[in-house]
């Protein structure tokens, strides 16, 4: 029992107690105890009157309060319909409503303002890198190159590319932590893995690179088709990168989907390279997002990621 309840119950008792002994007093013995009588009933259901009005109360404000977690849950922030809550009879709800509402309604434009920033950086940095990126490979063409000028032609058509890859990567992180995707589907790893590994192909017999792939389940799980692909086609571009021997291994069961490759010894642990622009490499390709924007995918898709390291063998396993 709360005290707000003790200190209404505590003086009632008090007042009845004290009516009862002066009755006592004064009354006969008859009159006395029929009156006690009703004054004990009167009590008792003071008390369920009481219990009931106070029950009836705090259902409401559950069900007013399930309703308004409710209406959350179903909050989309893409979606241009205002949130609305249902009128409560309690003063405190009414305000709780409009706090949430004005708290909606900032997110919503934050999120608009910063989704618009991200596509006009993205069309903006597009636009002048594929400039510089046409005249260098014009430029190489020309007859009447010496060396050092191919030499610092190639490092400014190599540096424009990284860029280009590096806005592309980051956009991608940002639909990821949006959740812009919405293709949700049964995906099964195992066929999805074999026609990732297609658009490999030719880059896996020019390093000589076998794909060593053993399979004891089928890999299912309901997630973005676009999600899954861009998550396979990753942990495979990064071993094949990274790759130090004549083979990748591919392990593929009901609950888990796992790729290892031989790499060179590392002296970051496992989880930080997980960071952004962490990178234990000297791979110029590398942008040190790759892991980052598996993680990402794995925490949206109900996915655990795990990266370990034995004896200078690289392995990332995806589970359920």
């Amino acid at each position: 029992m709360t005290p707000l309840k003790q200190l209404y119950i505590v003086p009632v008792l008090a007042a009845v107690l004290i009516g009862v002994f002066l009755i006592w007093l004064i009354m006969p013995s008859d009159f006395f105890i029929q009156t006690t009588f009703i004054l004990l009933v009167s009590l008792l259901v003071l008390a369920v009157g009481f219990r009931w009005i106070t029950y009836h109360r705090i259902t409401r404000i559950r069900d007013q309060i399930k309703d308004i977690i409710d209406t959350l849950e179903e909050f989309d922030i893409d979606e241009p319909r205002k949130v609305t809550f249902e009128k409560s009879p309690y003063p405190i709800i009414n305000e709780l409503n409009e706090y949430l509402i004005e708290i909606i309604d900032r997110v919503r434009q934050n999120y608009q303002a910063n989704k618009q920033f991200t596509q006009n950086a993205s069309h903006e940095l597009q636009t002048p890198l594929a400039v510089i990126k046409g005249y260098v490979e014009l430029l190489l063409q020309s007859p009447n190159m010496r060396e050092k000028e191919y030499e610092a032609l190639g490092a400014i058509l190599q540096n424009t590319n990284r860029l280009s890859k590096l806005n592309a990567a980051l956009i991608l992180l940002s639909k990821i932590e949006h959740q812009r995707f919405t293709d949700f589907e049964d995906v099964n790893f195992n066929i999805l893995a074999e026609e990732v590994l297609i658009n490999f192909k030719d880059l896996l017999f020019a390093q000589e690179i076998e794909i060593q792939k053993k399979e004891t389940g089928n890999f299912n799980i309901e997630m973005s088709a676009a999600l899954a692909e861009i998550l396979i086609t990753n942990l495979i571009q990064n071993a094949i990168r990274h790759n130090e021997s004549d083979f990748i291994e591919i392990e593929i069961s009901e609950d888990k989907f796992q790729i290892s490759n031989l790499g060179k010894p590392s002296d970051l642990k496992p989880q930080q390279l997980f960071k952004r622009f962490k990178r234990d490499s000297e791979i110029e390709e590398s942008l040190g997002l790759g892991l980052s924007i598996i993680q990402r995918i794995c925490e949206v898709s109900d996915l655990k990621v795990e990266y370990q390291i034995v004896r200078n063998r690289h392995i990332v396993a995806i589970r359920l």
